[in-house]
């Protein structure tokens, strides 16, 4: 059952404000459309902030009055809504009243038998999935694509990663995803594994046939858990990619404020197969003094999704279609269609939202593009790579936005075009490392640092993941390389940054003291 606030005055929102007739209307609306448009914990929070407490209790702040001058000014009114457990308002651990509800609706929308509310990003719900599936030593298969979140899941849990080769695109030098003969293949070389993870989409916004995947994954007994941190977006328009939901996932983990509008650092993770204990992992690994904030954003977002998620959509791809239909007539500039990438079989689809979009062309590697939006016409993309930049289109844009970002490329292919030459070469990916100790031991064994050009043969103690998007060139307990050391060197040349090198200012490896 869904709990309903009784709020009868809310200054904060108009939307929370209705008498005891429009309290009715409501919950008849709740009858008819299961809740959809209703956000219990938002408007709990409305009736807690109008219900006017004298709060003796966390946070110390007390609803801004004890922050700055300077502070108060910049967050505005917001602060009054970062509140704690109190009465009302349930508990994100031992959910029972409007938390409960809020999830259940989430559930519905998305197509799950369970949601959970994730306050420290997808990450936490990637390592509750791994820890609650997979025991020190036992397997677990990843693409080797897979999110950093992945591999400390794999660290934590003392699992063995088996890995699954990623097919790389050679003109734009990205991940394409994993076959799905591939796949049945490692699931028929690793029958013990206990977890497959997945990426559906991957950070570039392509998807493989998770369907048969999962099908095959079940076939033998083994669950997935699909990282759909990008994808939470493909439940409201046919013409995107399958969810995971509906291929039978046994969990998904998503970020919803990377497309779905909620604040920073909030996501969902999806439960289809209810055996899984996974509240257990989820109270040991999120604090136990969740932002309310971003747990109203989720509710927030899941009710606007509901109600308007089709429209919200159709704008958003609309949007898209205008940016890749003006694209074309720019010199010197190519964004990542679905007729380049014909020749792979393992790209299921793409999703539109994502426009990866290269200037090699006209002589500008990814991060040289980058800047050039950044510095000279104040546009940030998501990432730069050698080969391309990824920018987003989301909720939040409109065509004035995508009008901006094209008289950008139109002014730089002015700029540019013809007066440098090609960039022909790509950004390599080196093969798969041998390894040599598992990924969780050897994050605990003695460490020393050497130069990058002494490191070649060691066994890494660290990750080296170029990021974004954030796989690793070589992972704990992998044999560094003489190309995974070049790669890393041009990387840092060029701009990028490598996450997981403690000290690459100066040039150093830290690696394993046998």
């Amino acid at each position: 059952m869904i709990i309903l606030p009784k709020t009868i005055k809310c200054d904060l929102r108009r939307d929370f404000c209705y008498n005891e007739g429009e309290l009715m209307i409501r919950q008849v609306s709740y009858m008819l459309n299961n809740g959809q448009d209703l956000a219990p914990l938002v408007e709990a929070i409305c009736h807690r902030i109008n219900a006017n407490y004298l709060p003796f209790h966390m946070p110390g702040h007390k609803g801004g009055a004890g922050v700055t001058d300077r502070w108060r000014k910049i967050t505005g009114g917001s602060l009054a809504l970062d509140l704690t457990e109190v009465e009302g308002l349930d508990d994100l651990h031992n959910p029972h009243g409007v938390i409960k509800s809020a999830q259940e609706l989430a559930a519905s929308l998305m197509g799950s038998e369970a949601a959970f509310f994730l306050v420290n990003g997808a990450t936490g719900g990637i390592l509750a999935s791994i820890l609650a599936l997979c025991r020190k030593g036992e397997k677990i298969i990843i693409p080797r694509h897979a999110h950093r979140s992945v591999y400390s899941g794999i660290v934590l849990s003392g699992a063995k990663p088996v890995y699954i080769g990623s097919k790389i695109s050679p003109e734009w030098g990205i991940p394409l995803g994993v076959e799905h003969d591939h796949v049945t293949a490692v699931l028929q070389a690793n029958k013990d594994a206990q977890c497959l993870v997945m990426v559906h989409p991957t950070y570039h916004g392509l998807t493989s046939d998770l369907s048969r995947i999962v099908d095959t994954a079940c076939c033998n007994n083994v669950p997935v858990v699909v990282d759909e941190a990008h994808g939470a977006h493909f439940k409201f328009s046919p013409g995107l990619s399958e969810t995971a939901m509906s291929c039978g996932a046994a969990l998904a983990v998503q970020g919803w404020h990377k497309t779905m509008g909620a604040l920073t650092q909030s996501g969902m993770l999806l439960l289809k197969d209810k055996r899984i204990n996974i509240e257990d992992y989820l109270m040991a690994l999120q604090s136990t003094s969740p932002s309310y904030l971003l747990m109203a954003s989720l509710d927030e977002a899941r009710r606007n999704w509901a109600v308007n998620g089709t429209e919200i959509m159709d704008r958003v791809l609309e949007l898209t279609r205008y940016f890749r239909k003006e694209v074309k007539n720019i010199k010197g500039i190519t964004c990542l269609n679905r007729e380049l990438l014909l020749d792979y079989s393992v790209v299921r689809n793409l999703d539109p939202t994502k426009l990866v979009v290269s200037a090699r062309e006209m002589g500008l590697n990814g991060f040289q593009l980058a800047s050039e939006l950044r510095e000279r016409y104040k546009i940030e993309p998501e990432m730069a790579e050698f080969t391309a930049v990824t920018l987003m289109v989301t909720i939040g844009d409109t065509r004035e936005t995508v009008g901006c970002l094209l008289s950008a490329l139109k002014d730089l292919s002015g700029r540019y075009w013809g007066q440098k030459d090609k960039i022909r070469e790509n950004f390599p990916y080196p093969p798969i490392p041998q390894m040599m100790v598992l990924p969780g031991e050897a994050v605990k064994l003695p460490k020393r640092n050497v130069a990058f050009n002494d490191a070649v043969g060691e066994i890494s103690a660290e990750y080296v993941c170029p990021y974004p998007p954030g796989i690793p060139l070589v992972v704990p307990g992998e044999v560094i390389t003489e190309e995974i050391v070049e790669i890393t060197k041009l990387t840092l040349a060029l701009g990028g940054w490598i996450q997981g090198l403690r000290d690459s200012a100066n040039e150093m490896w830290q690696v394993i003291d046998a």
